[in-house]
């Protein structure tokens, strides 16, 4: 199942299609939308966002240096490399994206050798 999720913020507007089973950020990286992102396990609370509308849920089992639950933070916030969307969201990152054009994802995807791993 996908949702829309909207990104704001100072007057910038980002939309795309996230997949239920997904971390609203991989899902953003999937489509060129790229997050500002730190340890992508819910530590760091870099990519944490203000849920605007709508609603998440955690994607993954809390690691127990977590920040707190990622999908009810007591400051408002989520983390979205640890929620995804269960319903249409609008979300209010903290930090900035870029969002990459189709032509510079193919001209910088490269094949892995056998048994190489990034």
């Amino acid at each position: 199942m996908t949702f829309k999720v909207t990104l704001i913020r100072h007057g910038e507007l980002a939309e795309f299609a996230a997949n239920a089973a997904r971390s609203i950020a991989r899902s953003a990286e999937a489509v060129g939308v790229i997050l500002t992102t730190g340890c992508r396990q819910g530590h760091c609370a870099i990519c944490r966002a203000r849920l605007v509308s709508g609603s998440v849920a955690g994607v993954r089992r809390r690691s127990p240096n977590a920040v707190g639950d990622p999908a009810h933070r007591a400051d408002g916030c989520v983390l979205l490399c640890s929620v995804a969307p269960t319903s249409d969201v609008i979300v209010a990152p903290r930090s900035p994206w870029q969002v990459e054009s189709v032509a510079e994802i193919c001209a910088t995807a490269r094949p892995l050798p056998c048994g190489e791993r990034e």
